[in-house]
């Protein structure tokens, strides 16, 4: 029988070890004059949305659980990364490519895993809340009040510490990346609010039709 809580689980574990590993990659945006972005900007909204979701139809419990095991994935994928990179080599100028790559420096790590665990338990708290006191109603309200809210205090961690420490850009750099974060970010929780309802639809009928255990 399809399980919905694993699926939506295993997604979000995948988007957050994969952002993360590839959280060093800058991307530069051809209709904004060459202005670079962290690649993970693209990506790690939808985390929240999936956070959101598990927060609506299992509650904040499950969604805390989700959120650490998303945490133990990148803190596994990263040590076996490492491992990796500190075998010796069979090649030194490939191994120079795989530290490029992968050679992800101590504030990247330290700057995305505050935020993302910080980010993401305020979100869960600030939605438990917003459904306290709206019930069943103002599914959108819960969905993007709690979610622009903590993505606030997500964005400023990470790119302070990943930006400003790690990789010693500008501070008028860093918070143009900051404001374009937080508005793409922001945009993207909006229009996704369609799919939010659509998938909480789902999930709530999934759970209607499973068989009650013998």
């Amino acid at each position: 029988m399809f399980n919905f809580y694993v699926s939506i689980s295993v997604a979000f574990s995948v988007i957050v070890v994969v952002t993360n590993l590839l959280s060093s990659k800058m991307v530069a945006l051809p209709l904004l004059g060459g202005f670079v972005i962290p690649f993970g900007i693209l990506t790690y909204p939808l985390t929240f949305l999936l956070s959101d979701l598990v927060t609506e139809i299992f509650g904040s419990q499950k969604a805390r659980t989700m959120v650490y095991t998303g945490m133990a994935c990148s803190l596994l994928s990263l040590g076996i990364v490492q491992c990796a990179l500190s075998l010796p080599p069979a090649d030194a100028d490939m191994q120079k490519s795989w530290q490029m790559v992968f050679g992800i420096s101590k504030f990247v790590i330290l700057g995305s895993l505050t935020a993302y665990i910080v980010g993401q338990i305020l979100d869960i708290q600030l939605y438990t809340l917003i459904r306290r006191w709206t019930g069943e109603r103002f599914l959108w309200l819960r969905c993007n009040g709690s979610t622009l809210l903590s993505q606030m205090i997500d964005t400023l961690i990470v790119n302070s510490i990943h930006l400003y420490w790690g990789l010693g850009l500008e501070y008028h750099t860093i918070v143009q990346i900051m404001l374009f974060s937080y508005c793409y970010k922001a945009f993207f929780s909006v229009a996704n609010t369609p799919l939010f309802y659509l998938l909480v639809y789902l999930a709530k009928g999934e759970r209607r039709v499973q068989p009650v255990p013998a």
